[in-house]
C-alpha cells in the first residue's frame, strides 16, 4: 500500500504546470491531426484535454489553499509576537514606575536629612503625585 504524503505549495504548482503543458500538447495534437482523426478520436482527445484542465485547476486551487494556510499561520505568529511585545512594554513601564518611585523616596530621604521643611514638603508631594502614562495600552 502506498504511503500518502502531503504536497507543498511549490510541488502543487509544479504539478499543475506540468498538467497544463500536457493539456496543451493534447490540444496541439487534436488541432494538427484533426483531418486524420475520426470524430470519436477527436472527442476522446477533447475529453482527455478537459480532464487535464480540471486537474490543473484542482492542483492550482490546492496550492492557493496551502498559501492561505501559510498566511494564516504567519498571521497567528505575528499576533503572538505583538502580544509578547505589549507584555514587554508593560513590564518596562512597571520597572520605570518603580525606578521613579525609588528616586522620589531617595529625594524624600535626602530632604529629611537636610532638615529643610520646604524640600521635605516638595519631596512628599512628588511621592503623592500619580505616575504619568507613557505607554499606550
Amino acid at each position: 500500500m502506498a504511503q500518502l504524503t502531503e504536497l507543498t505549495k511549490d510541488q502543487s504548482y509544479a504539478i499543475a504546470d506540468n498538467l497544463a503543458q500536457a493539456s496543451n500538447l493534447v490540444l496541439e495534437l487534436r488541432i494538427r491531426e484533426r483531418e486524420a482523426l475520426t470524430p470519436d478520436e477527436r472527442a476522446l482527445l477533447e475529453q482527455y484535454e478537459d480532464h487535464l484542465d480540471q486537474m490543473v485547476a484542482l492542483f492550482r486551487a490546492y496550492g492557493i489553499y496551502l498559501t492561505a494556510a501559510g498566511a494564516e499561520q504567519a498571521r497567528g505568529d505575528i499576533e503572538g509576537a505583538i502580544a509578547k511585545g505589549k507584555l514587554q512594554l508593560k513590564r518596562i513601564a512597571d520597572i520605570k514606575a518603580a525606578i521613579v518611585a525609588a528616586a522620589r523616596l531617595v529625594d524624600l530621604g535626602a530632604a529629611i536629612l537636610s532638615r529643610d521643611p520646604f524640600a521635605i514638603g516638595e519631596a512628599a508631594a512628588s511621592l503623592r503625585a500619580k505616575p504619568k502614562k507613557d505607554v499606550p495600552g
